[in-house]
């Protein structure tokens, strides 16, 4: 299995500062807070919003790091669904703020697939 250092760098500087603020902060926390927190990660909205993004996101660049393209094209499909569950959820609020979510994560989605 070969593995490509520029995307072990850019691995962790994506993935590894981000995590580790965001568990440092929830050490911060009083327990009011973090039992917030967890029932909001928890939920089916964040889940299949913006949870399939940050999964398909994460897969993406393992795939890439790794070279394996089934892990990448698993991370891209998370994508797709996490943007489209993102598009539906935010509709009845606003219908521009959700084509803005489409257009933004079609177009993260096709230049991570040419790029990667």
């Amino acid at each position: 299995m070969n593995i490509d250092t520029d995307s072990l760098v850019t691995f962790i500087i994506l993935w590894g500062i981000p995590i580790f603020m965001v568990v440092r902060g929830y050490f911060k926390m009083n327990t009011d807070d973090k039992k917030s927190a967890i029932n909001d990660f928890r939920s089916r909205r964040f889940i299949f919003s913006i949870g399939f993004i940050v999964i398909g996101a994460f897969f993406t660049h393992l795939g890439a790091l790794f070279i394996i393209s089934i892990i990448k094209t698993i991370g891209i499909v998370l994508l797709i669904l996490g943007g489209f569950f993102s598009t539906l959820d935010m509709w009845n609020k606003s219908k521009i703020k959700s084509i803005l979510i489409l257009v933004f994560l079609s177009f993260v989605i096709l230049t991570g697939t040419f790029l990667l």
